[in-house]
């Protein structure tokens, strides 16, 4: 029988467990993806922060903090 396809089979609705491990899963993830975001936040603090200390060292504390820096405020 040329020019005739079997019809594909529908997909099942889901059932109510799939969508309950979907949603669980759905949480899991967003849990994740901002834990790993507070992560990569922190590193790039320290990382600042250590980018500036040895900015500080290398420049020698004297020029950067020259006598009575403080009273500028």
């Amino acid at each position: 029988m040329a020019g005739q396809h079997a019809s594909t089979p529908a997909i099942p609705a889901p059932t109510r467990e799939q969508q309950r491990l979907q949603a669980e899963n759905t949480t899991r993830r967003q849990a994740a993806e901002l834990l790993e975001r507070k992560r990569q936040i922190r590193g790039l603090l320290w990382l600042l922060a250590a980018v500036l200390v040895l900015s500080i060292l290398r420049a020698g504390l004297s020029r950067v903090f020259g006598p009575q820096w403080w009273r500028l405020w």
